[in-house]
């Protein structure tokens, strides 16, 4: 196993049991949904952007100035395209980034109901490749994510704002570890009851 991933996953453990002395408040459960665009870091692709879905939900313990929360999710990255040819022979293929989430996050709120915040996790990447005229492969491995944001409280139960997540997608494959960064720009929304 990874050791970034137990070093997640102990955090996400003190960070739930250790919460209770750090909130002023009881805290609220949320939902929330981000919609942009990913940019696949790898060059073997001509085609590197794709709308990228993300869904979290989770518990925040909430104080006057910052809020600690844990989180968990499922991201879809959108595909990357790409040709590959081989003498007279020529196919399309491509790649799905998508996987569960499991992380903590921080946000600093500023007296005009404005914050930035910050994410931190753990990401079980799949990858899916699809050659046309051969069908498609899945591959899973264990990754990471890590964002900040910007965003306006409207309500006390309803924030706008916009982010930038980055979501290190591993995969293992005949014995061997592969690995690539898919960065998102995205908008979202999150309600908190």
């Amino acid at each position: 196993m990874n050791k970034r991933f137990h070093l997640t996953a102990i955090a996400v453990a003190l960070a739930a049991v250790s919460t209770t002395s750090f909130a002023t408040d009881p805290g609220a459960f949320f939902i929330n949904g981000n919609l942009g665009q990913s940019h696949y870091n790898d060059n073997g692709f001509s085609d590197r952007t794709d709308v990228s879905v993300a869904v979290r939900g989770g518990y925040s313990w909430q104080s006057d100035v910052v809020d600690f929360g844990v989180e968990t999710g499922y991201v879809d990255l959108g595909k990357a395209h790409g040709t590959v040819t081989d003498g007279a022979i020529s196919a399309n293929y491509s790649a799905q980034g998508k996987g569960p989430l499991l992380g903590i996050n921080l946000k600093y709120k500023f007296v005009n109901k404005w914050f930035v915040s910050g994410r931190l996790g753990y990401f079980r990447s799949t990858l899916v490749e699809n050659i046309s005229g051969f069908g498609s492969q899945s591959y899973s491995g264990n990754g990471g994510y890590a964002g900040v944001g910007v965003g306006y409280d409207i309500t006390p139960h309803f924030s706008l704002g916009a982010s930038y997540d980055n979501y290190r997608g591993r995969v293992k494959y005949a014995g061997s570890s592969y690995a690539d960064n898919i960065g998102v720009v995205s908008g979202f929304a999150e309600y908190r009851f």
